[in-house]
């Protein structure tokens, strides 16, 4: 503290012989923005900051430092003779500002350039990639923030690969300034490559067979950062665990060297809820709740349930989903689903789809019970990089309508529709009872805007009579959605799908106030008929607006083109033309297009888009709203 003491008076003394001045700031001209930037980024920012002091006899020193420093700022960018003067501005305000004026001069280039990987590494793809775009060719102004980017990329690229004892045998940057000439020798030796070891598993009372199937890699398996982090997830993905800890362990030891696993796993809580709140301009207020419970037990079974209304139709919706791990038998799951869903609906239709108003024929109840019950089998494809999940199943449907036709106008009799067959297709309980095969391979990497790759998705099942149902049809759907980055800023969606389905299909032809009106019905029940319309589909139309007289029919196909380009670093623009619909006649289907902008928002919670997309086959060309939270791919 008296040392404390004996300093204050020699610092009150200071400030009072030292005059205060406002800020000192830099200016540059004579370089481009770059070059400037890094210029004024060495500026003395500890002497000349706010409220700094500056006196007369210090302007020789600080133009000196301001020049010292310029220099040094230029260098990296191979700029070693440049010429530069300076001066000292003060203001009437007592504010100062350092003006360097700077010819950079000519640049150091490239004369020289010898680059080589070599070890068991240097085929490798990734790292073939970075040596074939290495930036720094014969004639290239020299840039040492370049030199030392590639080279930490390098070491990057090869430990994502594997080669965990990358190293540069050889790494030279040599100079001439006398002829403005840079000679580059760079080696990189990948050494061998590590493989996936021992995953060893602590904190967790699942039974054994249960977690050692969920890594996309067996022992043995080439090592990937991109298996490790998709190992890291998929352990999240399971809901068993609050906390997940995985430790890496290198074995250089070892021939092969390898890499073994310390899994260190918490469960704290076994329930968990969640909820959705939405609304859309077609569809009306959209409510779910769900509950999850995982693990049920040691077994690593788990339940999920889940509650949803629609103010569309009054939809209210119960989905319960049952899965367990099949012990032994690896990467296999036994899969039961139960869906009911109660709807109160208006059958509206259309006489013609490009009319906007709709004629309502009936109002009632459709209730519907649906049972699927299979076994789900998970196989790792491209080592890891995609999964293909394929599962058998058996299905059963329960479907009760109960339609009754309604008074169009009930002053006017003629209006009144009296068809005993379509009433009797109004009031029918079916049971479809049905076997089938799902099919999907999910590939996609990356996050945010930089998402790609693909989803597959494929399904055929058949109802018979011979099985206890009473309607009989075969249907089948492809499916497929995929991204392509094209550089950092531009990206590519497309999408299509086709569906066709093997069953009945009854025409009517109803008098409608002296004018005929088609109608085409499907007798596949509801639950599996196609409509098409939407942001997930053919954007300006409503959502599952497009079918045959809007109550659904036996085939789809729909595609999408999208382009998508970055303008910040969270903010996308698209462009984009839909087409498709749903339809009973594979000679008429009619297929409607659309068009439209949209924006793209990367948040926390995930991707955000807004579209905005006009209909070109529909009269007047109306223009609809859509947004929707996640990515195209999923």
């Amino acid at each position: 503290m008296l040392a404390g003491i004996r300093k204050l008076p020699f610092a009150l003394l200071l400030a009072a012989a030292l005059p205060a001045f406002a800020d000192v700031t830099y200016v540059v001209n004579g370089l481009d923005e770059t070059l400037a930037a890094n210029v004024l980024s060495h500026a003395d920012t500890v002497q000349f900051g706010p409220r700094a002091r500056l006196r007369p006899r210090d302007h020789e020193k600080v133009i000196d430092k301001a020049i010292a420093d310029a220099r040094a700022a230029l260098r990296p960018f191979g700029y070693y003779a440049p010429e530069i003067s300076a001066r000292i501005i003060e203001k009437e305000d007592r504010s100062a500002i350092v003006e360097l004026t700077i010819e950079a001069g000519t640049p150091i280039r490239v004369a020289s350039v010898d680059v080589s990987v070599v070890g068991p590494g240097a085929t490798d793809r990734l790292i073939s990639s970075w040596l074939r775009a290495w930036p720094l060719g014969e004639g290239a102004v020299l840039d040492q923030t370049t030199w030392e980017n590639e080279k930490q990329i390098a070491i990057e690229t090869a430990n994502s690969r594997g080669y965990l004892a990358a190293e540069f045998t050889a790494r030279r940057l040599e100079l001439d300034l006398e002829k403005s000439a840079a000679t580059l020798v760079l080696m990189l030796d990948t050494g061998p490559r590590y493989v996936m070891g021992d995953v060893e598993y602590s904190g967790h009372s699942l039974k054994p067979g249960i977690l050692e199937y969920i890594p996309r890699f067996d022992k043995g398996d080439p090592y990937t950062a991109g298996l490790v982090s998709r190992f890291r997830t998929d352990l999240w993905k399971t809901g068993y665990f609050d906390d997940v800890t995985v430790l890496e362990t290198d074995r250089p030891d070892l021939d092969p060297p390898a890499v073994d696993f310390d899994v260190r796993v918490a469960t704290k809580t076994k329930n968990h809820y969640s909820g959705a709140l939405g609304w859309g301009d077609d569809t009306g207020i959209r409510l779910q709740a769900n509950y999850s419970r995982h693990p049920m037990s040691s077994n690593g079974d788990r339940l999920d349930l889940g509650i949803g209304y629609r103010e569309l139709d009054d939809q209210l919706t119960l989905r319960s989903r049952y899965r367990k791990p099949w012990i032994g038998r690896s990467r296999q799951w036994w899969d039961a689903e139960l869906t009911l869903r109660v709807e109160n609906q208006d059958l509206e239709v259309k006489r013609d789809e490009e009319d906007e108003d709709f004629i309502q024929l009936a109002t009632g109840d459709l209730d519907e019970r649906h049972v699927r019950f299979g076994r789900l089998k998970l196989r790792n494809l491209k080592g890891g990089e995609a999964q293909r999940f394929t599962t058998p199943f058996v299905q059963f449907l329960n479907s009760d309508q109960r339609f009754d036709l309604v008074d169009l106008t009930p002053d006017d009799p003629t209006t009144r529709v009296e068809d005993p067959v379509l009433e009797g297709r109004l009031r029918t309980i079916e049971n479809a009872f049905s076997i089938g095969l799902d099919y999907e391979v999910v590939d996609v990497q990356g996050r945010a805007f930089e998402t790609f790759g693909r989803r597959d998705r494929a399904w055929i099942f058949h109802s018979d009579k011979a099985f206890g149902s009473t309607v009989e049809f075969t249907q089948l759907y492809a499916a497929t959605r995929r991204s392509f980055l094209l550089g950092d800023r531009l990206k590519f969606h497309v999408r299509g799908e086709i569906g066709y389905t093997d069953a009945i299909v009854d025409e009517f032809v109803l008098d409608i106030a002296g004018q005929p009106l088609n109608l085409s019905f499907t007798r596949l029940p509801n639950f599996y008929r196609f409509k098409a319309g939407g942001s997930m589909s053919v954007r300006g139309y409503g959502f599952e607006q497009l079918s045959n007289n809007d109550i659904g029919s036996n085939n789809i196909i729909t595609a999408s083109a999208e382009a998508e380009y970055r303008f910040l670093n969270s903010w996308s623009g698209a462009v984009f033309a839909d087409i498709g619909n749903a339809f009973n006649d594979w000679d008429d289907p009619d297929l409607k297009r659309g068009i439209g902008i949209g924006i793209r928002w990367y948040s926390f919670a995930g991707e955000i888009r807004v579209d905005v997309a006009q209909a070109i086959d529909f009269e007047g060309k109306p223009i609809r709203y859509h947004l929707t939270i996640g990515t195209p791919l999923l």
